[in-house]
């Protein structure tokens, strides 16, 4: 039987019913009523005990602006879908093409938005040293669960990296998810094992994202047991066997969970509950169930992305056929021709069948 974290909703009544459980990402938490006061709920789905995160874009006005409007709707498509938390100012949402008050201004909105129904977590890497410190001090005042460090690609040794991540640590009080790139390329880890193994010792440290390769993510997991830190390879597509064979226990953070799930259609927490009530084979066949959409994923998202070509544009325009705020891209991207525009909706309509909207 699949071990899920314990104190989960052993029910079977229908899934888009999901009550919320709370646990907090500091282990003293709970036994400190001054620290209660000071650190962020981490809140998980009692029903399967398993976190589902989603990457949101960000959506842009015809001007150019941030569509505000836009943000706020995504937010409740994500609550809809029964999702526990959303990761903002990332790839997916163009981080790198928004300005410092703008990162600071998305993160305030889906934070109030969210109004504790979601987690949220802002990544706050940035160019300096001391842009990162702002942005993750901002993210603390405004309410989000943990901030998003990337592993800096100018570190040049184990130890600028641990420094690098320490002198945040040291000024921004909060947990912290870091996320491990793989290398161009290769799909090496970019964080060594030594490095990783010392930042497992850090407190401030709850979660690691990583997208290297599979022996790479292994690697990682291993040194992780018996520790505060949990590791998340991303993929929705890796999720079912990460589950069975290493217990990952959170799916954190790509767009799949709001693209595939919906308020009343939610194929990724029935399967994981399937495998908790060691239901392996009804889970399975939920699973491959999403075998035609999860290939339109990959064409259009993840083997883009994976060969080097920013895939908002189409992320986008996904997002739009199915509800959501998508918007234009902001220049060195380019939109979707009308014909890849055209085909990615074909795509969709025959991967989703009675399930397209409208």
């Amino acid at each position: 039987m699949v071990s899920l974290p314990a104190g989960r909703d052993q029910s079977t009544a229908p899934i888009p019913v999901a009550p919320r459980c709370l646990r907090c990402p500091w282990p003293s938490c709970c036994r400190s009523t001054s620290r209660q006061k000071e650190r962020p709920t981490v809140k998980c789905s009692s029903r399967t005990g398993i976190e589902l995160w989603g990457a949101l874009p960000t959506p842009f006005l015809p001007s150019g602006e941030v569509d505000e409007a836009g943000l706020r709707r995504n937010v409740h498509r994500c609550v809809d879908a029964g999702l526990d938390g959303v990761y903002c100012n990332g790839l997916m949402g163009e981080g790198w093409a928004l300005s410092h008050n703008e990162r600071k201004h998305i993160t305030e909105t889906i934070v109030g938005e969210a109004a504790g129904r979601l987690l949220v977590t802002p990544v706050t890497s940035a160019a300096s040293l001391g842009e990162c410190i702002d942005l993750s001090a901002h993210a603390k005042r405004a309410g989000a669960a943990y901030s998003v460090l990337e592993v800096p690609a100018s570190a040049a040794s184990d130890q600028e990296v641990l420094d690098f991540f320490d002198s945040v640590f040291a000024a921004v009080d909060m947990p912290f998810v870091i996320f491990n790139p793989g290398k161009p390329g290769t799909r090496d880890s970019s964080l060594s094992p030594k490095a990783f193994s010392a930042l497992c010792e850090r407190p401030h440290v709850r979660i690691l994202k990583t997208t290297a390769d599979q022996d790479s993510n292994n690697r990682l997991r291993d040194i992780a047991k018996g520790t505060h830190v949990r590791v998340s390879d991303p993929l929705e597509e890796h999720f079912f066997e990460n589950l069975l064979e290493h217990g990952q226990a959170l799916l954190y953070c790509d767009p799949e969970g709001y693209l595939y799930q919906s308020a009343h259609y939610r194929p990724i927490e029935e399967y994981i509950r399937l495998c908790g009530e060691d239901r392996i084979q009804d889970a399975r066949r939920i699973f491959e169930s999403l075998a035609a959409v999860r290939e339109v994923y990959r064409k259009w998202i993840i083997g883009p992305l994976e060969k080097g070509e920013m895939p908002n544009g189409a992320l986008k325009k996904w997002c739009e056929l199915i509800g959501m705020a998508g918007g234009a891209v902001r220049p060195p991207l380019k939109e979707l021709t009308a014909t890849e525009a055209t085909e990615l909706e074909h795509d969709l309509r025959q991967a989703l069948g009675a399930r397209y909207p409208g």
